[in-house]
Order: structure tokens, then C-alpha cells, then sequence
């Protein structure tokens, strides 16, 4: 998988925050996905860090859905 400079990635969070998608608390060392692109970062349990979670493996297995 091509990393580049604003490609979403896993982290453990360094402040409290609030997922935008769940409204869950990110509490400061959670781990979550930070997408810099929109400086958002989403609670693990989200549809939106799921998917990322999903493509990442498939980008890195070159698995058929790769790239969608």
C-alpha cells in the first residue's frame, strides 16, 4: 500500500476528543483513525475507521477488492 503524506492512518490519540461519526469519547491514549486530509480522527467501534481498517488489509494482501 502507497503511503503518501494525507493517507489516513491508525494512532493512539494524544488529547480527549469526540468521534464525529458516533459521538463516542476518544479519551487520550484510545486507539483510533486519523484521517489529516479533514484532521478528524474516528472511534475504532465507527463504520468509517471499519472501512479503512477493511481497505488497509485488503491493499496490503492484494485482495480482489483492493483499490475501490
Amino acid at each position: 500500500m502507497s503511503k503518501y503524506r494525507n493517507d489516513p492512518y491508525e494512532l493512539h490519540a494524544k488529547y480527549d476528543s469526540t468521534c464525529p461519526e458516533t459521538g463516542k469519547p476518544i479519551k487520550a491514549g484510545d486507539a483510533c483513525v486519523y484521517f489529516p486530509r479533514e484532521r478528524k480522527a474516528y472511534h475504532n467501534d465507527s463504520k468509517t475507521a471499519a472501512d479503512w481498517r477493511s481497505q488497509a488489509f485488503a491493499d496490503n494482501y492484494g485482495l480482489a477488492d483492493a483499490g475501490w
